[in-house]
């Protein structure tokens, strides 16, 4: 007992501790975004509403095991300071089970951008790198499961863990700057479109700065405190991260539909006083002059995702209708 008194806890179980409450919290959030896209979204193409059934399915088998695992850490091994080292079967599961978490959303974000740039360069290249990371990844999960010992673990196979955060790193970087720089290319001359795409690039920098400054947090903390489990506290966030990622853009669409919906009335309008011209009089004054506006047609259409991206203007006597097209495939 004086052994387990006099050690110090707090910098191997606290992160693993606030990381699960973290991915709690996560879950959450995802629960309420797969229920707000289900209502909202019920003619979604059939494989994204898989990729949103398989996300969370994993998520939540995800998050009994770290529960369990957490558990047997706290709670089973505690007395014993010497087991702490030893990874449990559960938190080595949450291992593996965080590489399809990455790999589905990674590849959903991929065919997300070759489809808005329609470049075969930015497919693979952006293929290689999730698969590769996925590959990493997996390998260190089977490692893990294996050695279970920390120590050697990370002597080993600290390779691995850093390959895999690297090339993570690199393909969100890549998708977040491929999607903003082609969303940039579509902005047309009409305000309200411009409006628009400038709200998505900000939504599609913001979540792609998320995943890929968690994980390069989770690498320096790796790379700098070899005597804690800073960088394991962090890594158990990350998959809860990713599906928030895909289930937040799927039903951001609902916030596009409202900017694109929200008119703006042309008012047009006659001064009381009429025309002030010489020579004028009180009936000349009260004779509207009719004024003709014309509006030239320009459609601009693109496709994300199997979402088609566009805007339109048309011509009408006295008025303009003018949007932003963002619904989901048949």
């Amino acid at each position: 007992m004086e052994q387990a008194s006099s050690f110090n806890a707090n910098p191997i179980l606290g992160p693993i501790i606030i990381g699960a409450v973290l991915s709690g919290v996560l879950y959450g959030s995802a629960t309420v975004q797969t229920y707000l896209y289900y209502q909202r979204f019920p003619r979604d193409n059939w494989k994204i509403k898989s990729l949103v059934a398989f996300e969370i399915t994993i998520q939540t088998i995800h998050l009994a095991f770290m529960i369990a695992g957490m558990w047997a850490m706290v709670v089973t091994d505690y007395a014993d300071p010497q087991q702490l080292s030893v990874l449990p079967k559960p938190t080595v599961i949450t291992v593996i089970l965080c590489s399809p978490i990455a790999l589905a959303v990674q590849g959903y974000f991929i065919l997300r951008v070759y489809r808005l740039s329609e470049q075969p360069l930015l497919l693979i290249l952006g293929g290689l790198l999730a698969v590769s990371k996925c590959t990493l990844h997996l390998v260190f999960g089977i490692a893990a499961y294996i050695v279970r010992d920390a120590v050697p673990l990370v002597q080993n196979w600290g390779w691995c863990i850093t390959g895999f955060l690297v090339l993570s790193i690199s393909c969100d970087t890549l998708i977040a700057t491929a999607l903003s720089h082609h969303l940039k290319l579509r902005k047309t001359g009409f305000d309200r479109t411009s409006r628009v795409i400038d709200r998505m690039i900000m939504y599609t920098l913001a979540t792609g700065l998320i995943t890929s400054t968690t994980e390069l947090a989770e690498a320096i903390c790796f790379w700098t405190m070899d005597n804690n489990y800073v960088w394991l506290g962090l890594y158990v966030v990350e998959s809860g991260l990713y599906t928030n990622s895909l289930l937040a853009a799927l039903n951001s669409r609902t916030l596009f539909n409202r900017l694109r919906n929200s008119e703006v009335p042309l008012e047009l309008g006659f001064s009381p006083r009429g025309s002030e011209t010489a020579g004028s009089n009180y009936r000349d004054q009260k004779t509207p002059q009719p004024i003709l506006i014309s509006v030239t047609h320009e459609t601009v259409s693109s496709q994300v995702d199997g979402v088609p991206v566009g805007s339109h203007a048309e011509e009408s006597n006295g008025s303009l209708t003018f949007g932003t097209a963002l619904t989901s495939p048949r």
